[in-house]
């Protein structure tokens, strides 16, 4: 497999993946804003600021947007074409990423990321955007899935289907991590007394789970009150809710092994390697041991070791 292709339909997974994310989150923090005003502390304001502190973009939207509402960091978020990370954007570059490997995804998965493209790029959206930002952000999470379950019921199991399921579950595991800490610092912003503080509202524990689609999940799999810890420990150790950390890490180490050619007694890669060892942490854990770590140190050791299994893949399979 020539590695410019590898580069190409790993990153378009990733891509896609986050911006499902990117819609599910304005349509939770949209939510927030139109709802839960009244039930939020000073530091939960602007709950879709909190968007923005997820993606890394705060400065660079306050230099790009003088007008801070709303309304104006919706449509930056979602029509700016010319930042990679708004909805836009992300997807045009996943775009152009498919169209230069047509050859190795189905026509259908093809069609459906270029449907999805043309219809943001459409006066349609704009409209839809104003009469409903929510039902926009429904399209948009409702075609990033389909595209998933596309590659999963055309692609053969070859290194093509593996590239990508690597790519969607480290970008999984990767935006599990920033949406988790976002929400631990503005539960919190006393780096010292911070302890997912159970006297906390119920929004903060429902707001984070409709986050990362895990709200009906867990109470229909719990079956109890939301707590910090029975939270954290759905989104993080759960072996079989399919967005929780430890269930994507177990899918990218076995991609990567199917990749990497290791056997049972060793690894292919460094980046297979780094990935065991973190399957291994995930599965022996406690969560009371993360609480006692620190839930934001855990998280932050978490995301060092995505993106360094990110430069070990791409030094591994891209580089040559």
């Amino acid at each position: 497999m020539l590695s410019r292709v590898a580069e190409n339909v790993f990153w378009m997974s990733r891509y896609v993946e986050r911006a499902e994310n990117l819609a599910r989150l304005l349509d939770v923090g949209f939510d927030l804003e139109l709802e839960g005003s009244g039930l939020l502390t000073e530091v939960d304001r602007g709950p879709l600021d909190g968007v923005l502190t997820i993606l890394g973009a705060k400065e660079a939207y306050d230099l790009a947007c003088p007008v801070h509402t709303p309304d104006a960091l919706m449509r930056f978020l979602t029509f700016e074409r010319a930042v990679p990370y708004s909805i836009l954007g992300i997807i045009s570059i996943a775009r152009e990423n498919a169209r230069g490997t047509q050859d190795a995804v189905s026509a259908e998965a093809w069609s459906q990321l270029n449907q999805l493209y043309l219809y943001l790029t459409s006066p349609k959206a704009l409209r839809r955007f104003d009469s409903s930002p929510t039902r926009l952000f429904g399209i948009v999470r409702r075609a990033c899935i389909l595209w998933d379950g596309l590659v999963d019921s055309t692609l053969p199991r070859n290194e093509v289907f593996h590239f990508l399921q690597l790519g969607r579950y480290l970008e999984r595991v990767d935006q599990l991590t920033r949406i988790i800490g976002a929400r631990a610092h503005t539960l919190d912003e006393a780096e010292a007394a911070y302890s997912f503080a159970p006297q906390m509202s119920i929004v903060h524990w429902t707001t984070l789970l409709r986050s990362c689609s895990a709200y009906e999940a867990f109470l229909s799999t719990r079956g109890d009150a939301l707590s910090p810890e029975g939270v954290v420990r759905y989104l993080v150790l759960d072996p079989d809710f399919p967005r929780s950390m430890r269930f994507s890490i177990t899918q990218c180490r076995e991609s990567i092994s199917e990749i990497g050619g290791g056997d049972e007694d060793g690894y292919g890669s460094e980046a297979e390697r780094l990935l065991g060892r973190l399957d291994g942490e995930l599965r022996y854990i406690d969560v009371l041991e993360i609480f006692d770590r620190g839930v934001r140190r855990f998280l932050s050791s978490v995301q060092d070791t995505c993106d360094r299994v990110g430069e070990e893949i791409h030094k591994a399979y891209f580089a040559t």
